[in-house]
């Protein structure tokens, strides 16, 4: 027997693009940098479609942590009981889809990132709510930088003693920013571990689980500053240690 890869299920994002003969082409989508991320901290790369919720314990039962990521793309406002008003568009088939892979990693106790998007979906699927736009929430500044997200955009304030806290070796980390949407009320469970200078939540996490945390900033695109790399190892780590897990192949 050899063993094998810890294995990271990647949701990935989708559009609908006219090809070269003028004809619909849809198809699903995701950021090299994600690949390149888990790859690093040395996991297994798995994409996946949107399936039906009732996919999700196969998917589990070959998956060894999830990586939820972000994309071009709200929360439906109905899964947190608002009606629409400021959302750019909604993948509805994705985020039934995540908010099941959610469900299932917190019963289980499956390592989970939730990276922007990912964050979003994390804390609406535990019960809690996102203002639609930045601009609903009174004194909050610009999370949408002008340049490119390899670079840094602000700091982050850690609170002592969480698990990103602990992954970023202190009390502060700058990340990049790229999002218009932002948790307000919290999910079941989850505690606030990271906040911007206006205020916004940046960082959620559950106490007590293997691995559940959501960063609204993109920790792949960063990966040549060690707090952000500590990220996708931590999560790899953290699901090579699940136990139950398959990683064992002939």
């Amino acid at each position: 027997m050899v063993a094998r890869k810890p294995r990271i299920g990647i949701t990935c994002d989708f559009e609908t693009v006219t090809d070269r003969r003028g004809a619909p082409s849809p198809r699903y989508l995701l950021q090299e940098a994600y690949v390149l991320a888990i790859e690093g901290a040395g996991g297994e790369p798995w994409l996946l479609p949107h399936l039906p919720a009732e996919r999700v314990a196969s998917v589990l039962e070959v998956a060894d942590g999830l990586l939820l990521s972000g994309g071009d793309f709200d929360v439906p406002p109905g899964f947190y009981g608002e009606e629409p008003r400021k959302v750019v568009g909604v993948r509805e088939a994705r985020s039934t889809f995540e908010r099941a892979l959610v469900l299932a990693a917190r019963e289980q106790d499956v390592p989970l990132l939730g990276v922007c998007g990912g964050m979003q979906i994390l804390n609406v699927s535990l019960g809690g709510s996102l203002y639609q736009d930045l601009s609903e929430k009174p004194g909050c500044l610009e999370h949408r930088q002008p340049h490119d997200k390899r670079r840094p955009h602000h700091e982050v304030k850690l609170v002592p003693g969480t698990l990103i806290a602990r992954l970023a070796g202190g009390d502060v980390i700058e990340v990049n920013s790229t999002h218009h949407q932002l948790a307000k009320k919290l999910g079941d469970g989850l505690v606030a571990s990271g906040t911007a200078p206006d205020g916004v939540v940046e960082a959620i996490e559950l106490p007590g689980a293997r691995f559940f945390l959501g960063v609204q900033w993109h920790p792949e695109a960063l990966q040549h500053l060690a707090p952000h790399a500590a990220i996708y190892r931590e999560l790899v780590q953290a699901s090579a240690r699940r136990p139950g897990s398959a990683r064992q192949s002939a």
